[in-house]
């Protein structure tokens, strides 16, 4: 994938040689640690995870949504809206930003008292311990106390090795007068390897390349550990955004900022018409399918979570005619039985309805599919591949009514899914 940074630079040719934390990512996979994609239970083989009853309808309450995942959370509006945005797209990418695929995910900042933190998600919320560690010592004695390093000691071993010898460069990096906390991933634990002009690192699924006499280029070759900031937290966990990426002291932990596509897409206008036109003959129909109201009275309020974990189960077998096979996923989900019966019999009764929903997301899919597939192919500062083919987890919409996810789940989501952890 190849995107623009904010400042132009020149684009060189790209390699892929093995950097230095490749290992560590390595040991981050084995660990079971808790990473930046959502899924706490990392320790179980992905093939194995996903096979019948483990899709979990809660996933649907992440905090971006995919484009076409709106259809399911607000109907006819949420189709209108998506639309609407990639229509929009086509006078000016500004808005879109580089979705990291980075790992761990990561909180750290100050508390009330001026004492730094530096911890994971389920350290921040833990409940039953003091995950908030004030020390690297802290940072790695948390880690090996998890259950999942007496599974797996060598890989925790290392990973909470890493994380205490990253602690005093992220401590250093905030200023003491700053109170609260940042949310973000790692994108390296050593600056990365260079080869024939690039950066080379690969903090997960994605290969990332940055040439070295870019201007975020020299940025990485003066720091020792790389982060992506997505959000600023306070002590109990409320969200906001980060807007001076300037706070951080020093050069040692290079905090990358919002990178923006340069050059619009070009969206396919005949295509978004004909969507726009089945949404607004089937809108009525649609809502009332999706009514909240009506849905509460069926005690089928997590329908729309459902069709979403339906969707997300076909990133494994191929997202062509969806909704085709939903009963038979129905059948082998951890959906109760009475319930099962109850959405079979509502589906029956709205076929026309139901086939319709599934025509509007495949739709904006392959609209949003198709601006991917031209932005991963832009020449820019930033290189990303998967396997060695451009790509990389995709890109995020802002937008102050909410953000949108643009990630190819036949290419990012298959190929995070397929990884054995």
């Amino acid at each position: 994938m190849r995107i623009h940074e904010i400042k132009k630079s020149k684009d060189q040719r790209v390699v892929k040689p093995r950097d230095p934390n490749f290992q560590t990512m390595q040991d981050l996979r084995k660990s079971g640690a808790s990473g930046s994609h959502g899924d706490k239970t990392k320790e179980i083989p992905r093939k194995e995870k996903h096979k019948g009853k483990a899709y979990d309808i809660n996933e649907a309450e992440a905090r971006i949504q995919h484009a076409e995942d709106l259809v399911f959370f607000d109907g006819s509006r949420g189709a209108k809206r998506a639309l609407g945005e990639l229509k929009q797209l086509a006078s000016g990418g500004e808005n879109v930003t580089i979705k990291w695929d980075g790992s761990p995910a990561v909180i750290f900042g100050r508390n009330d008292n001026g004492e730094f933190i530096f911890t994971d998600k389920s350290g921040f919320s833990a409940k039953g311990y003091d995950g908030k560690a004030k020390s690297g010592d802290d940072v790695e004695k948390m880690f090996m106390a998890r259950p999942g390093a007496q599974k797996n000691p060598e890989g925790y071993k290392a990973l909470a090795g890493k994380m205490k010898n990253a602690y005093s460069t992220f401590q250093s990096a905030v200023p003491e007068s700053f109170k609260g906390y940042f949310k973000g991933d790692l994108l390296y634990f050593n600056t990365p390897v260079e080869k024939n002009g690039q950066f080379i690192f690969k903090p997960n699924i994605v290969q990332y390349a940055v040439p070295t006499d870019s201007n975020l280029g020299k940025k990485i070759a003066r720091s020792d550990v790389g982060v992506v900031i997505h959000r600023l937290m306070d002590e109990e966990g409320r969200e906001s955004t980060l807007k001076d990426f300037d706070i951080f002291q020093g050069s040692k932990l290079l905090v990358i900022p919002p990178i923006t596509i340069e050059q619009a897409p070009q969206v396919d206008d005949t295509r978004v018409k004909s969507l726009e036109a089945l949404v607004s003959r089937n809108a009525g129909l649609i809502d009332d399918f999706l009514n909240d109201q009506k849905l509460r009275e069926m005690k089928l309020t997590d329908l729309p979570k459902i069709l979403y974990a339906y969707t997300n189960s076909k990133v494994d077998s191929g997202l062509d005619n969806l909704g085709k096979g939903f009963m038979g996923w129905l059948q082998s989900s951890n959906v109760s039985a009475p319930k099962q019966a109850k959405i079979a019999e509502y589906i029956k009764a709205n076929i026309k309805t139901f086939g319709a929903i599934w025509s509007t997301v495949e739709g904006i899919m392959s609209v949003k599919n198709d601006i991917i597939n031209q932005l991963d192919n832009q020449k820019g500062t930033v290189t990303a591949t998967i396997n060695g083919k451009p790509g990389g987890e995709g890109y995020v919409l802002q937008h102050p009514a909410g953000d949108i996810k643009l990630v190819n789940r036949s290419g990012f989501s298959a190929a995070n899914r397929a990884v054995e952890r």
